[in-house]
C-alpha cells in the first residue's frame, strides 16, 4: 500500500471517528429518525432527556414520547420534510418522559437524502427549554380567539352585503314607482332599516376598504363607504346617492 493511500485510510477513519464522537457527545439531544419517525440512533444526551435507555428508545418513534396534543403539528411537519416541500423546521412542543413527565423541548430537524427522489433520513436536535409561562399561553389562546372571530365578522359582513344589495335596490324601485301610499310607507321603513345595517356594515369592514360590496346587473352596484350615518341626509336623498 503506497503512503498516500494510507494517509486517505487514515484520514477516512479518523473523520468517521471524529464524528461518531461529535454525535454521541453533543450538548442537546441528537438522533437520527426514519422518514415515518421511527428512532434509528439516538445519543447520550437525548437518553437523558428523556429517561430511556439507548436500547428502549431505539425501538421507539416519535409517536411514543411526543406528547399527544403537539404529535399531530410535529407530524405534519415531518412528512412535509419527508416529501420535500420543506428544506427544514423548528417547533416548540412536548416531548413526554419514560414515566409520563412532560418536559418542553425546542428541536430543529432536517433531512439527509441519498438522491432527488427520496428522502434517507432526518436529523433532529433536541434542546430543553423553559415552559411557556401561562400569561403567554392565555395571550395566544385571546389573539387566536380575536382573528377566528374577526375572520367570521368579515366572512358575515360580506353575506350580509351581498343580500342587501337587492333588498336595497327593490326598495328604491318602489319608492320610485309605487302609487299607493301605505306601499311606499312600508318600503320607507324597509329602506330606512337596510341603510342602518348598511352603515353598521360600513363600519365593520372599515370606510377603507377600497372593494365595492357587490354588484347587481352589470352596471350597478351598492357600495357601502358611500353612505352616511342615518342623521346625516334624508332617507329618499340617501337612497339615490348610494346606486351608482
Amino acid at each position: 500500500m503506497s503512503r498516500e493511500h494510507s494517509r486517505q485510510d487514515s484520514s477516512q477513519l479518523f473523520d468517521e471517528e471524529l464524528f461518531e464522537d461529535a454525535f454521541e457527545n453533543a450538548p442537546h439531544g441528537m438522533a437520527v429518525l426514519a422518514a415515518d419517525g421511527s428512532v434509528i440512533r439516538a445519543n447520550r444526551s437525548l437518553c437523558q432527556l428523556l429517561g430511556f435507555s439507548r436500547s428502549e428508545l431505539h425501538t421507539l418513534s416519535c409517536v411514543h414520547f411526543t406528547h399527544p396534543e403537539d404529535f399531530q403539528t410535529d407530524f405534519q411537519q415531518r412528512r412535509r420534510l419527508a416529501a420535500a416541500d420543506i428544506g427544514r423546521y423548528e417547533l416548540v412542543l412536548r416531548y413526554l418522559r419514560k414515566e409520563g413527565e412532560p418536559v418542553w423541548v425546542r428541536i430543529a430537524v432536517s433531512a439527509t437524502r441519498r438522491s432527488a427522489s427520496g428522502c434517507a433520513h432526518l436529523v433532529a436536535s433536541v434542546e430543553r427549554v423553559a415552559p411557556p409561562d401561562a400569561t403567554t399561553r392565555r395571550r395566544r389562546r385571546r389573539e387566536t380567539r380575536s382573528h377566528q372571530i374577526g375572520d367570521a365578522a368579515l366572512s358575515a359582513a360580506h353575506e350580509i352585503g351581498n343580500s342587501l344589495t337587492p333588498l336595497m335596490l327593490n326598495t328604491e324601485m318602489i319608492l320610485e314607482h309605487a302609487k299607493k301610499r301605505e306601499l311606499r310607507e312600508s318600503a320607507q321603513q324597509i329602506f330606512k332599516a337596510a341603510r342602518r345595517i348598511a352603515f353598521s356594515l360600513r363600519r365593520l369592514r372599515g370606510v377603507d376598504d377600497g372593494s365595492p360590496v357587490a354588484y347587481v346587473g352589470q352596471h350597478r352596484m351598492l357600495d357601502l363607504r358611500m353612505i352616511a350615518p342615518p342623521d346625516e341626509a334624508s332617507d329618499h336623498e340617501q337612497s339615490s346617492s348610494i346606486l351608482a
